[in-house]
């Protein structure tokens, strides 16, 4: 399942939004996928509080800076 991401200006998948920020949840995943998956359920399964106020309450990195990253994990393999 892949939806349309503002930030980049592509398609990407869900697993690509709980992972972007080093690992942590895109600060929009919610914006983006409550109508298709129970976000708060699987993001509660899978991130510790911390981590999820870490994810949630920092500066939103730019679209170039995610796009810098993107281009980053593919040349790494998809690894982070």
């Amino acid at each position: 399942m892949e939806i349309y991401c503002t930030q980049l200006g592509m398609l990407i998948g869900f697993d690509y939004c709980t992972k972007v920020q080093n690992g942590l949840p895109c600060y929009n995943t919610f914006g983006c996928w409550k109508e298709r998956v129970d976000v708060a359920a699987i993001l509660k399964a899978n991130f510790t509080d911390e981590e999820l106020m870490l994810a949630f309450n920092t500066i939103p990195k730019s679209r170039l800076q995610r796009i810098m990253e993107s281009v980053h994990s593919v040349r790494l393999g998809g690894k982070s």
